[in-house]
């Protein structure tokens, strides 16, 4: 749909029939001005009222960063240099050692094992994944593990789980390469970050930290590195707001080192299939400088603002009760939205809601769980709420009148 049309009918015509406020027919104009690019390619943008996720494209970058992405385009670089060169300005705004960009969260993790393995090795980082004679385990908490720990399986080596703080001299030994924590699991598991670095000091081997999704805050930035892991991973493309392609790995000299020796664009390396352009290098060097310096607390508040509103919208329907919420320990701390209603009343499953507002025009992505929608704020832009209030409450009244 192009925006003519979307204008002349659709939800633009359904806000103005419905009688609605003023501000719901400007939210309507709002959504027809970006995506054309995608509708060319029969491709439907949609609003991200579920978060940060790779599957919905991450998040949206600044425009300095895309300024930045289109100027970089246009000569040569040395890419060794530009990567230095970035790294340094990022270590040195956050006070760490070294930095350098990845193609990936992922990438982070792939890198970080590879370091952590081969050091500046030449012969270890060309032999890679076969680690004949080569210290081949990682030990990660039970509790830590997911689908992402592939990124460091594939290096070559065993993931070794522990469970308590006692199993952890049991599990280090003479083949352990690293140790691997994931941020946001802290509180599910029995071992606590400073216990798990004290062990990694103890005994000289590096610890890793995975907080890929990590911001907000940005605090994580700097005071992660500073609590003694050894090598820090972000997504650049999530809270930061680079393109959805890069990443961040930063930490100790010697092992960011090593990371950019096993690398691209060193050709017989594990991370050669890993590159990161140098469009994309100062684009997220862009978005992280904007990122650093920004008002992290007027975001708050807006985003507040924005799930406020949609709660707003939702008052008085039969069942439906809007609740705005700052998860806890292990998850985002940012506003999100839960919105309940006793489905058999209302007839109407939380995931069949879920699928009408991304089948719907303009099309909505939200969580839907056993305990409700829940929608996350900080991936809307001004207006994007007033349309997913509408939507919502539109979906809801219809369910509340067939019942």
């Amino acid at each position: 749909m192009n925006r003519r049309v979307f204008l002349s009918g659709g939800t633009f015509a359904s806000v103005a029939a419905a009688g609605f406020r003023p501000r719901y027919i400007r939210a309507a104009q709002l959504a027809a001005q970006h995506g054309e690019i995608y509708r060319k390619l029969g491709v439907r943008p949609l609003i991200n009222a579920a978060g940060t996720y790779t599957v919905l494209s991450g998040s949206l970058m600044p425009e300095r960063a895309c300024r930045a992405m289109e100027e970089a385009a246009r000569c040569f670089v040395r890419l060794e240099d530009l990567q230095k060169a970035v790294g340094e300005r990022i270590a040195n705004k956050l006070g760490v050692e070294s930095a350098m960009v990845t193609s990936g969260g992922a990438c982070a993790i792939l890198l970080a094992t590879s370091a952590c393995v081969t050091g500046t090795d030449p012969e270890k980082i060309r032999r890679i994944p076969n680690l004949d004679g080569m210290k081949n385990e990682v030990v990660i908490p039970r509790e830590h593990r997911n689908a992402f720990d592939h990124a460091a399986r594939t290096v070559g080596v065993k993931l070794v789980e522990v469970e308590t703080v006692d199993d952890l001299p049991r599990a280090i030994g003479p083949q352990t390469a690293m140790l691997y924590f994931t941020n946001i699991y802290e509180p599910k598991g029995q071992i606590k970050r400073r216990e798990f670095i004290a062990a990694g000091k103890r005994a000289g081997i590096p610890v890793f930290n995975d907080a890929a999704a990590e911001l907000p805050p940005a605090s994580n930035l700097w005071d992660l590195a500073k609590q003694g892991f050894d090598l820090v991973g972000f997504s650049g493309g999530k809270g930061m707001r680079g393109p959805q392609s890069t990443g961040l790995l930063l930490g100790r000299k010697d092992l960011i080192e090593a990371a950019l020796l096993n690398n691209n664009p060193n050709e017989d390396a594990i991370g050669r299939p890993s590159k990161v352009g140098k469009e994309e290098m100062m684009a997220l060097l862009a978005a992280f400088e904007e990122y650093v310096q920004r008002d992290h607390d007027a975001d708050m508040r807006q985003w507040r603002g924005f799930v406020e509103s949609i709660a707003s919208d939702l008052r008085g329907i039969s069942t439906v009760t809007a609740k705005v919420y700052v998860p806890g320990p292990g998850a985002h701390p940012i506003p999100y939205l839960r919105v309940q209603w006793d489905q058999s009343q209302l007839n109407l499953k939380y995931a069949d809601c879920a699928q009408q507002l991304r089948d719907g025009d303009p099309s909505i992505e939200v969580n839907a769980g056993d305990d409700g929608l829940n929608l996350a704020s900080y991936n809307l832009y001004p207006g994007q709420e007033r349309i997913v209030g509408f939507r919502m409450r539109g979906l809801l009244r219809g369910a509340a009148r067939r019942s």
